[in-house]
């Protein structure tokens, strides 16, 4: 519980920061650091390679069996592969970083940020690859000894740190300083390396705290025949890979975007700063915001794949699917509803979070969101179907689904773009997530034998009333337009919102509290109680 109050809490602050640094840097400044953090997420997976979670099994499997001095080489390996792998990724992403920033800005002098700007914030943000990946080592390592505190208050720490640093370093250089936006920029993505010290500090305190604990279980050791550490480790890596590959899906779509996006976007004839702010925009704000429900569904879903394995170890295939089932039917109760919402909300949600005051933005912003906002429930669909596709065994195709789909997303964007400026880019990505989801519930059916029919008819539901919902949502609209201009007054925004939101949530929660779906869902009559129970339960 401790680790997922942790996470959820980690995650929510990741996502709320982005709203006031925006204000502080813009849309331009707000692309410049999503240039440097989407390639650093992407080495981040690479310089790692879901070993530390591989870590975290394997000495919790060899601890169980007594066997801790081989958990411990284990640990002591892997946390020099760390160490390598975290040079390399830093040599190789820091070396890369001025050909990665031509291809972004696609050559073109007329955008806001320049090549010199870009290669400056990949350079600085790769330092952290120096010190995350051992750290991430040593998190695996006290999960597996069932010790979730140090995992817990390094990352909570970790993410309240690399906060302060980027809000309060931001407005002191811009405001106090005098310094520009991109300066701000510079310190910001600077400050994963400051909070990954503060976060490694805390975790050997937590190790020093801990060794002579260790040390003792060490002697305890029973008689064991030698193992073959290349062999685990392979077995390591085995296991470690797939994991982290599925988990790149939404990293490698923006890579995508990232290398397109600005290119395509000028073809069309736009203005250069225009097209540059548009970006931060899109990869920026929009994904943050829509990130919030997709967190929250998942924490519903989730959940119950640890509970698929055991019956698919078991081979009570009934209660397989009626899991998978009731996995993906929670992830699109939450979801459908939140992102239906948000797209009906778009512009006053935008002005709420990210009011502009250069003409026009506040417009372009909901206009961005109104499309973008339904790739939440893509988003979530797809985290819940790759935990599926692992849950029985078959991650391997998830892998082979999703490289095929980059293939499609960039294509869409080729020719999706031009037509249809941002937008374009939001339907490459949806047609690409609806790719891999459909083609891993065909596996998933071939292997399961649960019924398409019975899924859909499950859902019918949820989208019958997330449609009555809808028709409310608009009928308050029209009603607030009447004499509420929150593009004039953006505080409105939050009146706006928070009026039209309600009456949404009280009608389509009231109609699946009367039909019986939130019983069906839960299990039981709902309450506060079994909500907090869904979301921090571990299995």
């Amino acid at each position: 519980m401790i680790l997922s109050i942790s996470m959820f809490a980690t995650k929510f602050l990741g996502i709320l920061y982005v709203i006031p640094f925006q204000q502080l840097v813009g849309a331009s400044g707000m692309a410049l650091y999503n240039y440097a953090y989407t390639p650093y997420a992407l080495f981040i997976s690479l310089s790692t390679l879901g070993i530390p979670v591989g870590i975290a099994k394997f000495v919790s499997k060899y601890n169980a069996a007594k066997e801790y001095d081989t958990a411990r080489t284990m640990f002591r390996y892997a946390s020099w592969f760390m160490i390598a792998l975290g040079c390399v990724g830093f040599l190789t992403m820091y070396n890369m970083a001025p050909w990665y920033a031509n291809v972004v800005l696609a050559g073109q002098s007329e955008l806001a940020n320049t090549v010199e700007d870009v290669t400056m914030a990949i350079q600085t943000i790769s330092f952290a690859l120096l010190i995350i990946p051992v750290m991430a080592i040593f998190r695996g390592f006290f999960q597996g000894n069932q010790n979730m505190v140090p995992t817990s208050v390094s990352q909570f720490v970790e993410q309240v740190v690399r906060i302060v640093f980027i809000l309060v370093g931001s407005y002191y250089i811009i405001h106090i300083k005098g310094g520009t936006a991109k300066e701000a920029v510079g310190f910001s993505v600077f400050s994963a390396f400051l909070a990954g010290i503060t976060a490694f500090l805390i975790l050997y305190y937590y190790w020093r705290k801990n060794v002579k604990q260790y040390n003792q279980l060490l002697n305890e050791t029973v008689s064991h025949e030698p193992r073959n550490f290349g062999n685990l480790f392979t077995e390591l890596i085995a296991y470690a890979i797939p994991f982290a590959i599925l988990g790149l899906a939404t990293n490698l779509f923006q890579i995508v975007d990232q290398t397109t996006y600005n290119h395509y976007m000028l073809k069309s004839g736009l203005d250069g700063v225009i097209v540059e702010d548009s970006y931060g925009m899109y990869a920026g704000s929009l994904y943050k915001i829509i990130m919030i429900p997709v967190s929250f569904a998942i924490s519903f879903g989730q959940p119950l794949i640890p509970e698929l394995t055991y019956h698919l170890t078991e081979g009570n295939m009934k209660s397989v699917r009626k899991n998978l089932m009731l996995a993906i039917q929670l992830t699109c109760f939450i979801t459908v509803p939140a992102v239906v919402g948000m797209a009906l909300l778009s512009e006053p949600i935008f002005i709420m979070f990210f009011n502009s005051s250069v003409k026009g933005y506040n417009a372009m912003g909901g206009d961005i969101f109104r499309l973008g906002s339904l790739l939440g429930l893509f988003m979530a669909l797809y985290s819940i179907v790759t935990a599926i596709l692992q849950g029985i065994g078959k991650q391997w195709n998830g892998i082979i689904f999703l490289v095929l789909s980059l293939g499609i997303k960039y294509l869409g964007n080729v020719l999706l773009i031009p037509i249809f400026k941002t937008d374009g880019a939001t339907m490459a990505t949806m047609i690409s997530y609806t790719f891999c989801i459909v083609m891993s519930l065909v596996v998933i059916q071939r292997e399961t034998k649960f019924k398409v029919a019975n899924l859909i008819r499950r859902l019918v539901a949820i989208f019958v009333f997330t449609g009555v919902m809808a028709l409310v949502v608009v009928g308050v609209k029209f009603i607030l337009d009447l004499f509420m201009n929150y593009q004039v007054h953006h505080m409105l925004s939050y009146l706006y919102v928070g009026i039209a939101g309600l009456f949404g949530v009280i009608v389509y929660f009231g109609l699946a509290w009367y039909f019986d779906l939130i019983e069906t869902l839960f299990g039981t009559k709902f309450s506060l109680k079994r909500l907090k129970g869904r979301i921090v339960r571990r299995r």
